[in-house]
């Protein structure tokens, strides 16, 4: 891995104390989406669940509850460790520190059921797909993805497709998480996958100004999925500055738009 990849990862080491008030979802929200997984996965007691990115245990919390079996992954020894404070002791889950874009440290043809959200676009889809097919049961597996969709003419939306041009005329490549999701589906259907309608499980609307998603930037390491240098970063974030005020009239002027939360689940095949 290098060098970059890993400054990204570790620095959820330093988040991960506010990550849940960044980004959290409601227990009623996390309860009602784990409810939709378990629906897709149609997982029998006892069987496996994996989570790639397990963070602080936000839905792992939840979805290590039985009748299934549990193993979480995170890079992070911070995430992970806030993710065991929240558990009760549960026999049947097991948290492991561990870089996603390398070998998953699972035994072959074990797991029914394996989700990801809000980290697999840090991940290779061919790798991800290589160890998805290898740790899945003989019997078949699901695999969902889960992640926070936005309408595309938010404002949010609109900055970061900005972003990722203005990234590429430096010579980067970023990737957006749709496109990031549609790669990775394409991929497992490569491989034989039947890729499932996605369903929308909660839709919520959020009041937000250009200003706080440039702010989100400058607060975290990296920009859009790469890593420029600091005086580039500053850059493009100055740029990104007078394109949204150009765009939206005031860089503190507050939109409202809809977020969605959407599973897009994909069913392995039993091995002949």
């Amino acid at each position: 891995m290098g060098w970059g990849m890993r400054h990204r990862l570790t620095s959820f080491d330093v988040q991960a104390e506010t990550y849940d008030q960044r980004v959290g979802l409601s227990e009623r929200d996390c309860e009602a989406i784990v409810r939709v997984v378990l629906a897709l996965t149609e997982a029998k007691p006892g069987d496996l669940l994996l989570e790639v990115g397990a963070g602080t245990g936000m839905l792992g919390t939840w979805l290590a509850r039985p009748p299934l079996r549990y193993v979480g992954l995170d890079f992070s020894r911070r995430m992970l460790a806030m993710f065991q404070r929240r558990l009760m002791a549960k026999p049947d889950t097991l948290l492991l520190q561990a870089d996603g874009n390398a070998p998953w440290p699972l035994a072959a043809s074990i797991v029914r059921v394996i989700f990801g959200a809000r980290a697999l676009h840090w991940l290779d889809p061919a790798h991800v797909v290589r160890e998805s097919i290898r740790v899945a049961h003989p019997d078949g597996a699901v695999c969902i993805v889960g992640r926070v969709q936005r309408q595309a003419d938010s404002v949010p939306a609109m900055l970061q497709r900005e972003l990722q041009r203005v990234l590429r005329q430096y010579g980067f490549h970023g990737r957006e998480g749709i496109q990031h999701q549609r790669e990775l589906l394409a991929a497992y259907g490569d491989h034989g996958a039947t890729v499932l309608d996605p369903v929308v499980v909660l839709r919520w609307t959020v009041t937000r100004t250009p200003w706080q998603s440039i702010e989100d930037w400058q607060s975290k390491p990296g920009l859009g999925g790469v890593d420029p240098s600091p005086g580039v970063k500053h850059e493009i974030l100055h740029y990104l500055c007078g394109w949204a005020e150009a765009t939206c009239g005031d860089l503190h002027q507050a939109a409202r738009f809809e977020e969605a939360y959407v599973l897009q689940a994909v069913r392995l095949s039993p091995m002949g």
